[in-house]
């Protein structure tokens, strides 16, 4: 099939929908499509033939093999042409637009070279990196961006988001590693926070996120996240932006999807978006997982109705340690030359799962439709369980002055009883290594349906919730009062006793449970009948429950969707 008729449904982007094959359906349930893809971070054309992959014809054959239909790109500016730089860098960009939509591909601009790189001058004496009052990123020009854009390029745009990779480890971290290896950089991402209170700056961090998307990209393209700490995604959504967690990588698959899908359909009316980015990398070792948790990872990201997935990466060249399952060179792709290539046992999995297993599986819901059963309510501090240690400075939103202390860690004692003991008190990422010295050892991760909501989360999004947990550093009024609403109709309630004195005068009818501190030994009871089995992930939707559980295969998961009565 041509790819230009098998792109997905972006953002509002209405495109082809793949023929119906699987479980019965009826007209009024339109199969719910997705964009596919691969992000191209150390591109072997790039790092070996020092040239941009898209000038190789090979490079379009390994990706419609593979069965891409969008690239995450890291794109690459011209650097030595002195005045003329700029200029040739608006020039590349349009060939690369033009040439990626001759192949009917989608793709983003990824700029996550300020994470790596301390300064850059495109414009000479100029740095690229450098905003006003000391922050540090690359926010990608207008003046390259109107070429490719509508009204200058027909619609639809082939360029649909500009990817911010990992930006909330630049926000804890103030941009940490953009001098690496002596990882001693210390520049804000967003906002200076240092001396806020958290709940200020969490509003300042959502202020500038808003305003990077509505002035500087003038809402003609959507930033996107995405993220390896499993926190922080509530900011970027409530400022609009496409929200993707990074599954694999260090993380517990169901946490951060609990996460992410939580923040996005809180914040479903910014016009964010779930993607899903399945990362090979685990700490050193790349790739560091098995081809079959990269096909958990997927099946996953699909099920619970991510709208872009794709893997990092296409086809980083050599690396060691790897994974004992993986292929000797390569990820996806080990290019023999730079016009020959080999599919890898992990690309294999990518072309199935890409070019079989969606066609014959199509889907009925989206995230939109989540509907949990328990929430955890809190404000977004970037607690996961960080410690002053190579992976991350300790410091909440990034203040100095704000380690991680007990309200942002009480969220971090509830997900070892939510997911059965499998996360251990103290961190949800294996980012942690004293409290996970092993690091992810399997896949799956049971769970019931399960979503995190921020401190300002309104009484209709809690419509259908059974249990909430609210924890944390602040909670707003009326937060509270679309608890209390809740409690009022029958739902239970878990609270830090702080927070409940800060609005209730004294008690308040129904289900409540208010502690000092969430090692409190009645909390694990008190949850129990809102636990689903051991060896099920369940994540309710509208319509329908989607349940994995443990295939037999080492990371391995099977997938049952069934409709909810």
């Amino acid at each position: 099939m041509d790819r230009r008729i098998r792109f997905a449904w972006v953002c509002g982007l209405a495109i082809a929908v793949l023929p119906s094959v699987g479980p019965a359906r009826s007209a009024s349930q339109p199969a719910v499509p997705v964009l596919l893809g691969v992000d191209d971070g150390g591109a072997y054309h790039h790092t070996v033939g020092k040239r941009q992959p898209f000038e190789f014809p090979a490079y379009f054959e390994a990706l419609d093999d593979l069965g891409v239909q969008f690239v995450s790109v890291h794109f690459w500016p011209v650097t030595d042409a002195g005045k003329d730089s700029p200029a040739r860098t608006g020039l590349r960009l349009i060939a690369l637009d033009q040439t990626m939509r001759d192949h009917g591909l989608r793709y983003s601009l990824n700029v996550e070279l300020s994470n790596f790189v301390p300064r850059l001058e495109i414009t000479p004496g100029v740095d690229e990196f450098e905003h006003p009052d000391g922050m540090h990123r690359w926010d990608f020009r207008m003046e390259w961006l109107e070429a490719v854009l509508p009204p200058r390029r027909l619609e639809p745009a082939a360029l649909i988001a500009i990817t911010y990779d990992e930006c909330e480890h630049m926000i804890l971290s103030n941009n940490k590693f953009a001098n690496s290896p002596k990882s001693t950089f210390d520049q804000p991402f967003l906002v200076n926070t240092h001396g806020m209170p958290l709940a200020k700056a969490c509003d300042r961090l959502v202020a500038e996120a808003r305003r990077i998307r509505e002035e500087h990209y003038q809402n003609r393209v959507r930033p996107q996240t995405e993220q390896v700490w499993p926190d922080l995604f509530h900011i970027f959504a409530r400022a609009g932006w496409i929200v993707a967690p990074k599954l694999l990588k260090e993380n517990f698959s169901s946490v951060v999807m609990s996460i992410a899908m939580g923040a996005a359909i809180q914040y479903r009316d910014t016009g964010t978006c779930l993607w899903a980015s399945p990362d090979l990398w685990n700490w050193n070792r790349y790739p560091g997982h098995s081809p079959e948790a990269l096909r958990s990872a997927l099946l996953m990201a699909y099920w619970l109705g991510a709208e872009t997935i794709y893997v990092e990466n296409l086809d980083f060249h050599q690396w060691s340690p790897r994974h004992p399952e993986a292929d000797p060179e390569g990820s996806l792709l080990h290019w023999t030359s730079l016009d020959q290539y080999e599919v890898t046992a992990h690309g294999r999995v990518v072309r199935e799962f890409y070019r079989e297993y969606v066609p014959k599986h199509p889907r009925t819901s989206d995230w939109r439709e989540y509907d949990p059963r328990v929430v955890i309510i809190r404000l977004p501090d970037g607690g996961w369980g960080q410690y002053d240690a190579v992976a991350s400075r300790n410091r909440l939103l990034g203040n100095r002055d704000m380690p991680l202390d007990e309200p942002a860690s009480e969220w971090l004692h509830l997900w070892p009883i939510l997911t059965h003991g499998v996360v251990l008190s103290g961190a949800i990422s294996t980012g942690n290594p004293k409290v996970y010295p092993k690091g992810v050892e399997d896949f799956f991760v049971p769970i019931d349906s399960v979503a995190v909501f921020d401190h300002n989360v309104e009484a209709g999004r809690l419509a259908n919730v059974d249990c909430l947990i609210v924890c944390g550093h602040a909670l707003s009024a009326g937060t509270f009062e679309a608890v209390r609403g809740r409690v009022a109709a029958g739902a239970t309630c878990i609270i830090a006793r702080r927070l409940y004195a800060r609005h209730a005068p004294g008690g308040l009818p129904g289900d409540w449970l208010i502690v000092d501190d969430f090692k409190d030994p009645r909390i694990a009871p008190k949850l129990q009948r809102f636990l689903g089995p051991a060896d099920v992930a369940r994540f309710r939707f509208r319509h329908q429950l989607v349940e994995f559980r443990k295939s037999g295969k080492p990371d391995g998961i099977t997938v049952r969707v069934v409709e909810r009565k």
